[in-house]
């Protein structure tokens, strides 16, 4: 039996290669946020900072929608919120609760992120084709369905 036909080893090697290209994405995307001045960006921000763009979260609602604990949401806003990216306010309808916003320098941050990643979606589109990468993204949020 091929390699290709094993469904273990495609399994595998899906495992594998979705695994190498998460830590080479991380790499990359912190390389550049650092060469534009974001010395402090660590790639665990970037969820973040693509949720808060247009609207605050609570730090559960930020847990859920990034798929950590909310001590790990908890944690990363407290560091962000350090770093000056973030600020709080109280939650009108629960005032329990904080919403968690971008602060200025966060918003202005956010738009060199998502200049960043829009560098990186234009060089996959250069590389594989606008229609070979747009079924990229589909077959993986297919994928993603099936797990959730």
């Amino acid at each position: 039996m091929s390699r290709a036909q094993n469904p273990n080893l495609v399994f595998h090697n899906l495992i594998v290669l979705v695994s190498k290209l998460r830590r080479k994405l991380d790499a990359q995307i912190e390389a550049e946020l650092h060469y534009r001045g974001y010395e402090q960006f660590k790639s665990s921000y970037l969820p973040i900072f693509l949720l808060l763009h247009n609207q605050g979260q609570t730090t559960v609602q930020i847990a859920e929608a990034c798929g950590v604990t909310k001590q790990a949401s908890s944690k990363l806003v407290l560091e962000m919120h350090a770093l000056g990216w973030l600020k709080t306010q109280i939650n009108k309808a629960d005032r329990r609760s904080s919403i968690i916003l971008l602060s200025a320098k966060g918003k202005r941050m956010s738009l060199d992120v998502r200049k960043c990643l829009s560098k990186l979606t234009d060089n996959y589109k250069s590389l594989m084709g606008k229609t070979k990468y747009e079924q990229l993204v589909e077959l993986l949020d297919i994928m993603w369905v099936l797990h959730e």
